[in-house]
């Protein structure tokens, strides 16, 4: 799923320096890690988009509530915050938002009749994408 939902999400945490809880050594990030936050990323945007969650981030504050993260090496580990949090969401809008590699492009000679028959299925989440960007 984080690569077919959120194709820069290895690149945005690559390097990055995880201790999960005060017990556990910091280390890298897993694969496994990066596909339970890109899990996390998609609820949250599901939870927000439906109104479950209205002031906070839902899944990802649940999944990396006791997460301190070294980004970069030399730099003093910090808690994941609401602007990475917006990364991530904004890296699920942007992979829902671009058109599936097996799609047709319409031509222009195309009649306006077959154009409206196919609008929704061309783009089903256009308006929750619209509602999120406001929100966020």
């Amino acid at each position: 799923m984080s690569g077919e939902m959120l194709p820069g999400l290895a690149v945005l945490v690559e390097g990055w320096v995880i201790k999960k809880d005060a017990t556990l050594a910091p280390q890298r990030m897993t694969s496994d890690d990066i596909q339970d936050l890109a899990k996390a990323t998609v609820e949250t945007l599901k939870e927000r988009a439906l109104g479950d969650v209205e002031n906070g981030w839902g899944s990802l504050q649940t999944l990396t509530g006791g997460w301190v993260v070294q980004r970069e090496r030399g730099k003093v580990p910090t808690p994941l915050g609401k602007e990475d949090f917006r990364k991530f969401v904004m890296l699920a809008l942007e992979g829902m938002a671009q058109q599936p590699s097996g799609s047709t492009v319409l031509s222009d000679d195309v009649d306006e009749l077959s154009i409206e028959d196919e609008a929704p299925s061309l783009d089903a989440f256009r308006f929750a994408r619209e509602h999120l960007q406001r929100c966020l």
